[in-house]
């Protein structure tokens, strides 16, 4: 069996059938930690170290809508097994290539939406992910690329909530001429010149840089209009804007771009870390999320925090999880 439309939509509907009679059980997809080593200080101590060798590196996390377009990719680009379809039908697997360039799109800032163009993004991916040093692991479909990775998996809170910990991994950015890779960059630039020491209790969470260098990152989420052509024009107008400049280490997120350009950093000999959406809570700089689904975090939130600015805020943001980010 290879895909082709009309199959699929069979099996979608099906499986659809099949959810209504209660006849499959559907597959529970909260955060995964089965492949974690590494976990809160152990793993904040393990970046920490990482960085402190001074070695070019790539920390990063996978996006689930960029992974599960990579996995959907790989796992139709070969006949589907019995395997496969019993975890299409709990859940836990897309089989429709179009349906997961679309989210990916919407949540992640892809475009155009057209199948080359998606296999093209996977095609990337899959060649980015073994450079990847540290991984924050949290999504149970990793074992579809587990052959691709070579790295150190840590859970997330030991990765990208570092005032959570004891002598931050953070603290490693003090003195360094740190690079920010993030839509939000004027928020960023105004809170670490204005607030930075009124943020955390703790001074190492966000220390004094050398130097704050920022690329504002191309937004292109729920089809936000650009003047590119395609994604991949975008990242290489990024690609090339990072070469041009002297930094030791890069904080990156940026939907899509995130772990592409993290891999580029790495290939500069630099430092990438990819914080993805928690970039911004690193320069206090919060939205919905975190103030609905993050308890542990919500309390580290005071008043010399903000909302990113108005003109940071894309049209149909509220589309994106709930207006996540803002």
């Amino acid at each position: 069996m290879t895909q082709n439309n009309l199959f699929i939509y069979s099996l979608y509907g099906l499986r659809s059938i099949c959810r209504k009679l209660g006849i499959v059980k559907v597959a529970d997809n909260s955060q995964f930690y089965g492949y974690v080593e590494l976990f809160d200080q152990q793993a904040n101590d393990f970046i920490y170290k990482t960085l402190m060798e001074g070695k070019p590196c790539m920390i990063s996390k996978f996006g689930t809508t960029e992974l599960n377009a990579v996995v959907t990719d790989l796992v139709t680009s070969r006949p589907l097994s019995w395997a496969v379809l019993k975890k299409f039908f709990q859940g836990e697997l897309s089989l429709s290539r179009m349906q997961s360039i679309l989210q990916l799109q919407k949540l992640s800032g892809f475009f155009p939406v057209l199948s080359d163009y998606g296999r093209k993004f996977c095609e990337r991916v899959v060649d980015d992910i073994p450079e990847i040093d540290i991984l924050g692991s949290y999504i149970e479909n990793e074992k579809y690329v587990s052959q691709y990775l070579h790295c150190k998996r840590v859970n997330l809170n030991g990765y990208y909530a570092p005032f959570l910990c004891k002598n931050p991994w953070t603290k490693y950015l003090e003195g360094k001429k740190v690079l920010v890779v993030h839509p939000f960059v004027d928020s960023i630039k105004s809170q670490y010149e204005n607030n930075r020491q009124r943020l955390f209790d703790d001074p190492d969470v966000l220390p004094e840089f050398k130097e704050l260098i920022l690329v504002k990152a191309v937004q292109s989420i729920v089809g936000t209009k650009t003047i590119y052509k395609d994604w991949f024009e975008a990242l290489k107008h990024m690609e090339d804007e990072i070469s041009r400049l002297d930094f030791d280490v890069a904080l990156i997120g940026c939907g899509a771009y995130g772990m592409p350009l993290a891999a580029h950093v790495k290939r500069m000999g630099k430092q990438a870390v990819h914080l993805a959406g928690w970039t911004q809570m690193l320069f206090g700089v919060y939205g919905n999320r975190w103030i609905q689904d993050q308890p542990a975090c919500r309390k580290f939130i005071n008043d010399y925090w903000i909302r990113p600015l108005e003109s940071e805020r894309p049209k149909g943001a509220e589309k994106v999880e709930g207006g996540c980010y803002w």
